[in-house]
C-alpha cells in the first residue's frame, strides 16, 4: 500500500495557473448548453409524478399557500449522503439541515412551491456507488452533473408556465441543491432569481491535495467535466447576471472553506453589479432558519414576493 503524496508537479502548476477570462457571458452560455443533454420536455403532472417525454418520471409536490402574493419557489434538494429521500428533504427536514420545513417557510411567506426527486434520490435510486454511477455516465459521452443540470433546466422551464408561476419563478437550494440553484439561473433563461445556501466558492481551491471534494464520491453531481478547465465556479455562475442572486455560507463549512467561499463571492461582486447579495454567516454546512429568512426578504426586495 502506498502511504499519501501531494499532487504531481504539473497538477499544482496547473491549479495556480489563471484560467482564461477573455471569455463573455454569452460564450459560457454557448458552453453551458454544449455541455447539457437535450432537452427532454416535462409532459405532464399527474399530481404525484412529473413526466417526461422520454417516458422517465419523477415524484415530487406542488404546494399552494392560502393566499399566493409572491413568485413560485422550485426547491432543489440537498444530497446529504442519503438516497432514500428526496424531495421530502425540503418539506420535512429529516436530517435537520434547516431548523424545520423550508417549504413550510416559503409557504408561510406567500411562496408556491415546487420539488421533485433528481435522478439518484427517492423514488430513483440506482445500483452501485457514487463512483459507479459516474463512470457509466462518463462512458456514455455525460455526467451525472449534466443528467441533473439538464433535468433541473427542463423541470424549470415547464414550471415557469404553470399558473403558480404567474409571479414569475425562482430556484432555491441547499448544498448540492444550492450548486443547482445557481446553476439553473445561469442555463435557464425563464428562472428569474436564486437563491443558494452552502455551495459556491472558487473550484481550484477546493482541488487542493487534501481537500474534502478530492474524496470524490458526491462531489461527482457537481463536475462538469468540459466546463472545469474553461472557467471557475463564479464565472459559470455569471452567465446569470445580472439576474438576483441570493448566497450564503457559512464560516465553519467543512466541504466549503472560509478562503475558497469569500473569494468567490468577491469575484461573483465584479461581475454582477447590484444584483448579487453574498455573504458568509458564522455557523457550518447548514441552512439556519436565519438565513431562510434573509433569502424570502431578498425575493421580496427583488420585486418576486
Amino acid at each position: 500500500m502506498t502511504g499519501p503524496c501531494d499532487w504531481p508537479d504539473d497538477w499544482r502548476a496547473r491549479l495556480d495557473r489563471p484560467l482564461p477570462r477573455d471569455h463573455g457571458a454569452d460564450d459560457l452560455r454557448r458552453a453551458w448548453d454544449a455541455a447539457l443533454p437535450p432537452p427532454d420536455p416535462v409532459d405532464r403532472w399527474t399530481g404525484q409524478h412529473l413526466r417526461f417525454a422520454s417516458g422517465k418520471q419523477a415524484e415530487g409536490v406542488i404546494l399552494t399557500p392560502a393566499r399566493p402574493t409572491g413568485c413560485a419557489v422550485l426547491m432543489f434538494h440537498d444530497h446529504g449522503g442519503r438516497f432514500d429521500v428526496g424531495w421530502r428533504k425540503c418539506t420535512d427536514d429529516p436530517q435537520g439541515f434547516y431548523g424545520g420545513s423550508p417549504a413550510r417557510r416559503l409557504l408561510a411567506a406567500g411562496h408556491p412551491v415546487m420539488c421533485f426527486d433528481t435522478v439518484g434520490w427517492g423514488g430513483r435510486q440506482m445500483a452501485g456507488d457514487q463512483q459507479a454511477l459516474a463512470c457509466a455516465a462518463f462512458g456514455l459521452g455525460t455526467s451525472l452533473a449534466g443528467l441533473v443540470a439538464g433535468e433541473d433546466r427542463d423541470i424549470a422551464t415547464w414550471a415557469a408556465t404553470r399558473p403558480e408561476a404567474a409571479r414569475g419563478l425562482a430556484v432555491w437550494g441547499f448544498s448540492f441543491g444550492g450548486f443547482r440553484a445557481w446553476q439553473c439561473l445561469a442555463t435557464t433563461p425563464v428562472v428569474q432569481a436564486a437563491v443558494g445556501f452552502s455551495w459556491m466558492a472558487r473550484w481550484r481551491d477546493l482541488l487542493r491535495a487534501g481537500a474534502p471534494i478530492t474524496a470524490g464520491q458526491s462531489a461527482f453531481w457537481m463536475l462538469h467535466p468540459s466546463l472545469m478547465a474553461r472557467a471557475d465556479l463564479p464565472d459559470l455562475a455569471g452567465a446569470g447576471a445580472p439576474k438576483p442572486l441570493f448566497l450564503r455560507s457559512g464560516s465553519a463549512d467543512r466541504h466549503l472553506p472560509r478562503p475558497a467561499a469569500a473569494a468567490a463571492f468577491d469575484d461573483l461582486r465584479r461581475i454582477w453589479g447590484g444584483g448579487l447579495d453574498a455573504a458568509i454567516f458564522p455557523g457550518g454546512h447548514v441552512c439556519p432558519p436565519q438565513m431562510q429568512a434573509e433569502a424570502i426578504a431578498f425575493l421580496r426586495r427583488a420585486g418576486l414576493s
